[in-house]
């Protein structure tokens, strides 16, 4: 998940994602022709469940089969043609037998079904592997094993088990597996958003908004890198990507932020850190956003509406840490003349804010949300041809076309195995199981079972992709919050934060990867940097259970105070963790401010809140005193008489 380059290949992408090689041709018609069957899709209104779904997997097999294949020599190849073939007689099959299928669910299927539906589920794992590694196609393995033997898990997980004929009943021919719900939001609500932000990357907004970004913030203590902030805040919305914006914006502030004095892994942990931030920011925000629509039945709207001010807030936290980290370092901005103007930037790009807008009026206007997605395409189609040199001709169309599919790449493939993964957990019952497992283990305490959803969210973003995790999360974790009175909207937002922690943390770290690989970086020392710069992800979900204001479940005056005190939370908290405030802070003040930011965030009250702003003032009043008699030492050294003269002032 890369950036758009005019030809359609990907920026800051050495793993080989882009269409290249003797099949990119092939790959490119079969990219555009897809992406081209979901705009029809959305302009007509004409829905074909069956053909919608099945399509979208196909689409994602073909593409993985074309430009990963097994190697060079015939043979080889001649294996991945047979692949593609299999891919699409399973299909067709599938689309002829589909009400027939729909008839007879619970009932045995024929031996053909039976060797079709296995043969599907092992190429939905195959297209997965060679798009996202193995890690998803291993775990979605491990669950269809725990379906065949569940007489002999262990307690509480025992159950009946199921044989091959059922499993490939419940995953080809029912409406729960490879083609069920997961893959018709991503097929017909998501998809086309993905190629949104293809087009308006490549009508030139991509370039105004880090231009913009420069010229309104460049001048800064760290300017480069509160750039890099301001304009993954924009790119990252519209795009949905982590990695896609890495790719987009960090080409250009990763190298800017190392010739500013930012050591290499930090430039990179800030840009993925940032980035991450536009999967949880309004219009587009991820992939997540979607299925929590079709798990909740939340309208579009609704996410959208309550998660801009989080989502801001986190974006706030990012940009306060590159603050203090700036001034303890001694990182200046560039100088004024160094940077674009900023009326004749604004003036010659505001247009790209258009299509921007049609996608929020489209969602608040309560549209589909796969015609949204076509009307944001038109719109940016529109807007290129402001500009002559960014005007999309046909050939630019075409690529463009593809370039987005592409980048839908890491989300067409895991549909069928994450899919897969959901079924293995629901169909036995484990899901229920370990909800109350969670609930049970918590002792009902809402704080030890958020500190156990945050271990289990860890360790499956160190090794999933950001929506397995989520689906996982929503799926075991989540009912165990309801059950313990968070609200649905709060419960399902904060394990989709939780879930986003893939992007970040090592080893998957997809965002941190691209930023680590464009900033010459270690990868895990990326990771971890893009982890300390990303706190907000692992910490503002935690209020959303704390804190109905956040979510504007209060009354006026709380929503404010609860805003109003996180902010200043989140200032406090920054200070603790760069060891700046003002002034350097020892380890002591560090700890006692992280007390303050602590107060400060968690506050329900006034009195609360004062005695927070009391902790942090004390702390001040103190770097404050220190300071003084540091100078006056100073100072006395420089001149001896200077101690005398001040007592007789006094006096």
């Amino acid at each position: 998940m890369t950036g758009v380059l005019p030809d359609g290949r990907g920026q800051g992408d050495d793993r080989g994602t882009g269409f290249t090689g003797p099949w990119n041709g092939s790959a490119n018609i079969v990219a555009a022709a897809g992406a081209l069957y979901y705009i029809y899709f959305a302009a007509t209104g004409i829905q074909y469940p069956a053909l919608d779904r099945s399509l979208f997997i196909l689409l994602g097999m073909l593409i993985a089969f074309m430009t990963r294949p097994l190697g060079g020599t015939v043979l080889l190849r001649t294996v991945d043609i047979l692949l593609i073939g299999a891919a699409i007689l399973c299909t067709v099959r599938f689309n002829l037998m589909y009400l027939s299928f729909l008839q007879m669910v619970g009932l045995p299927i024929s031996n053909l079904d039976l060797w079709l539906g296995w043969i599907m589920i092992a190429l939905s794992f195959e297209a997965c592997r060679r798009i996202l590694g193995l890690a998803i196609p291993v775990m979605g393995i491990l669950f269809l094993l725990f379906l065949f033997y569940g007489p002999h898990a262990p307690q509480p997980f025992t159950h009946i088990g199921f044989d091959a004929r059922t499993i490939a009943s419940y995953m080809y021919a029912g409406t729960d597996g490879i083609y069920g719900h997961i893959t018709y939001v991503l097929a017909s609500q998501m998809f086309l958003f993905l190629v949104f932000g293809a087009f308006l990357m490549r009508s030139g907004a991509s370039d105004f908004f880090a231009q913009a970004s420069m010229a309104l913030v460049g001048h800064r203590p760290g300017g480069t890198a509160k750039a890099a902030v301001a304009s993954s805040t924009i790119i990252g919305s519209i795009t949905g990507s982590a990695a896609a914006n890495v790719a987009i914006s960090g080409s250009m502030t990763i190298p800017l932020m190392k010739a500013a004095g930012f050591k290499p892994h930090v430039a990179g942990g800030i840009e993925a850190a940032a980035s991450t931030g536009g999967t949880i920011m309004p219009p587009v925000m991820g992939v997540a956003a979607f299925i929590m629509v079709a798990l909740t039945g939340i309208p579009y709207s609704d996410v959208v509406l309550y998660s801009a001010t989080p989502a801001l807030l986190y974006f706030f936290f990012v940009y306060t840490q590159v603050h203090f980290y700036a001034q303890r370092n001694g990182l200046h901005g560039a100088p004024r003349h160094e940077l674009p103007p900023v009326n004749a930037t604004l003036k010659g790009g505001w247009f790209y804010l258009l299509p921007v807008g049609v996608v929020v009026a489209g969602v608040f206007q309560g549209y589909s949300l796969a015609f949204i997605g076509l009307i944001g395409i038109v719109a940016a189609f529109a807007v290129s041809w402001v500009s002559r040199k960014d005007r999309m001709m046909s050939k630019d169309i075409f690529l463009t076309l593809a370039a987005g599919t592409r980048q839908a790449m890491p989300i067409i493939v895991v549909a069928g195995p994450v899919a897969i993964i959901a079924q293995s957990v629901m169909l036995p019952g484990t899901g229920l199981r370990i909800t109350g497992m969670l609930v049970s283990a918590g002792s009902g305490d809402l704080a030890l079972t958020l500190l156990l959803i945050f271990a289990v969210a860890y360790v499956l973003g160190m090794g999933l992709s950001v929506v397995p995790a989520y689906i996982l999360l929503a799926t075991l974790a989540a009912p165990a919050l309801l059950q313990l009175g968070v609200p649905l909207l709060a419960a399902h937002l904060l394990v989709m934060w939780w879930g986003q922690a893939s992007n970040i943390t090592p080893p998957v770290a997809l965002a941190s990867f691209v930023a680590a690989s464009i900033a010459e970086a270690p990868l895990w020392r990326t990771g971890w940097q893009a982890v300390l710069k990303g706190a907000g992800l692992f910490l503002i979900p935690v209020l959303f259970a704390y804190q109905p204001g956040l979510l504007y479940a209060a009354s006026p005056f709380q929503n404010v105070l609860t805003i109003g005190s996180i902010v200043l939370g989140i200032i406090a908290a920054s200070g603790a963790i760069e060891g700046f405030l003002f002034h350097r802070l020892s380890v002591i003040e560090r700890v006692l401010l992280g007390g303050g930011a602590a107060v400060l965030l968690f506050g329900h009250s006034i009195p609360v809140v004062v005695s927070g702003l009391l902790i942090c003032g004390v702390i001040l009043g103190m770097r404050r005193m220190k300071s003084e008699i540091t100078d006056r030492r100073r100072r006395a050294a420089v001149d001896p008489t200077q101690p005398a003269q001040t007592e007789e002032r006094r006096k």
